[in-house]
């Protein structure tokens, strides 16, 4: 290759030009996306000082300051526990209702994408394709853990507003709160009745309500979980009735829900465009191949074609990110 480009410094000095062209390309439009990300930044800071609201120190455990019958007393407010990486992993199987541990399908996984480059040499002489399988065995994985949080998340979600209900109805009946969050257990099935459950049973043990709720509120991934956790808490030390307070809490989540529904409809034809957008060069690239596979040789035998699949490839990768990103609505 070194030698050809010698013999033609003409050909050396046009392969030069186009990758300096490309890297300008790349280059320019790295800076535009910087821009944009550091003036929406500065947009978020100079709204956050106008409203006077800070969120340093957001999702971490606050102490609140109480008034009531003429003393103070300090309550504790669950936020975003740190847990350590097996915690974080035995959260994720709970919430996407896996029975396998997590570390092991992670081996599982490591050993396939490990394997199949291996036996793809052995076999085809060409490691090339055990390769592209690891990587979408990896993506098909991703994606379907995915799957499996979303559709948990939604039944999280639904069954605690029907838990919430179900609790003000059983505060208004004149059951205790243990007596609510009992009946919750016994006739809402998992994975909300799991999680009263496991409040009844530590209730039980001789562990206070408020320290139970705080720690399903740090294992779960719901943010309308910890605000239920943080209202039970505060009502039990500043007083009040916890059966309005528990249909609050649910008008609340069933408004954040069809807030949701409304963002996620507003959100479809950029979620269309993505895929069509990430589907278009892989469709012509596999149709090209079919009708004329001479002309698309050289991208299979030619280091330079490599290149260009492997840039096109990253290129569409990031592409899909930021198309994510800003299709994304964050509330």
């Amino acid at each position: 290759m070194l030698r050809h480009y010698a013999e033609n410094p003409g050909q050396l000095w046009t392969f030069l030009l186009q990758f300096s062209i490309f890297g300008l390309i790349i280059t320019v439009w790295c800076g535009i996306v910087t821009v944009w990300y550091l003036k929406r930044a500065r947009r978020e800071e100079e709204l956050h000082a106008r409203l006077d609201v800070h969120d340093h120190g957001a999702g971490k455990e606050r102490v609140l300051r109480l008034w009531h019958d003429g003393g103070t007393a300090e309550t504790y407010v669950p936020g975003d526990a740190k847990l350590t990486l097996g915690e974080k992993l035995e959260l994720v199987r709970q919430d996407a209702g896996w029975t396998m541990p997590m570390p092991r399908a992670l081996v599982f996984l490591g050993l396939t994408i490990l394997i199949a480059p291996i036996a793809s040499a052995y076999i085809f002489k060409n490691p090339l394709p055990g390769i592209v399988l690891g990587v979408l065995i990896g993506i098909g994985f991703r994606a379907n853990l995915a799957r499996c949080l979303n559709k948990r998340t939604q039944l999280y979600e639904k069954q605690l507003i029907d838990a919430l209900d179900l609790g003000g109805r059983s505060l208004r009946a004149g059951h205790p709160l243990s007596g609510a969050f009992r009946l919750i257990a016994e006739e809402i099935d998992a994975p909300i009745g799991t999680v009263f459950a496991e409040i009844v049973e530590q209730e039980s043990l001789g562990v206070g309500v408020q320290d139970a709720l705080k720690q399903a509120a740090d294992r779960s991934r719901s943010a309308d979980m910890r605000i239920f956790a943080a209202a039970v808490i505060i009502q039990l030390r500043s007083g009040g009735n916890l059966a309005d307070m528990m249909e609050r809490v649910a008008w609340v989540i069933r408004e954040r829900g069809r807030l949701q529904r409304r963002a996620r409809v507003l959100t479809a034809e950029a979620q269309l465009s993505k895929w069509v957008l990430l589907g278009m060069p892989a469709a012509l690239f596999v149709i090209m191949n079919i009708m004329n596979s001479r002309y698309m040789q050289p991208f299979f035998t030619d280091w330079r074609g490599h290149v260009m699949i492997a840039a096109a490839f990253a290129s569409m990768v990031l592409g899909g990110i930021v198309m994510n990103r800003m299709a994304k609505l964050t509330y």
